[in-house]
């Protein structure tokens, strides 16, 4: 059966669809206590981290989580066999969110890592291009080395003026060696 209106035809397997879609709890989910409680219930930091107030409060004070009468009502989950999945509660797995970091606060090695994988992505580019990536090209090139760097090394670089300058001037020095490599002697 189809149900037609003057601007829309639906059919009646999209309406049950639709109106068995699944309900929205009410609130938050709290991945230390397993409850769903009210927005209130959670600070800023705590929406993002799915942890509630009073969680918070006991883990800053250092008490154990779960307490004991709760630890047996959780099941133990094997991290490599399942993914994370947020909309599930019984899940109590959560990805990791890193902090960026500037580039100043990074350490030697770090730094020269950064370079090294700078300097891959722009003799790559000039090999490609023969051009000195500038503006969109630079911008890409840089959030993609970014990226590939945070999966590397599991750091996330904080996208700053700073690391924007180094990586600039770091473009000009292998721009500069790949050029002295090309002029015939």
């Amino acid at each position: 059966m189809v149900f037609q209106t003057t601007k829309l035809t639906i059919s009646i397997e999209k309406v049950l669809i639709l109106c068995m879609a699944k309900k929205k709890r009410q609130g938050h989910y709290c991945r230390i206590c397993g409850e769903y409680k009210a927005n209130e219930k959670f600070s800023g930091k705590g929406h993002a981290q799915h942890i509630c107030k009073t969680c918070m409060s006991h883990k800053k004070k250092g008490n154990e989580f779960p307490a004991e009468e709760e630890a047996s009502e959780l099941v133990e989950y094997d991290v490599d066999d399942m993914g994370y999945d947020m909309f599930n509660p019984n899940i109590d797995i959560m990805p990791s969110f890193l902090e960026p970091i500037p580039y100043k606060k990074l350490d030697k090695d770090t730094k020269f890592a950064v370079k090294q994988m700078w300097e891959e992505y722009v003799e790559s580019y000039w090999y490609e291009e023969h051009l000195i990536p500038l503006n969109n090209d630079f911008n890409n090139m840089k959030d993609e080395m970014i990226g590939i760097f945070e999966e590397a090394e599991n750091t996330t670089l904080k996208d700053d003026k700073d690391l924007k300058r180094v990586l600039h001037d770091q473009m000009l020095i292998v721009i500069n060696k790949l050029l002295k490599a090309e002029k015939p002697k």
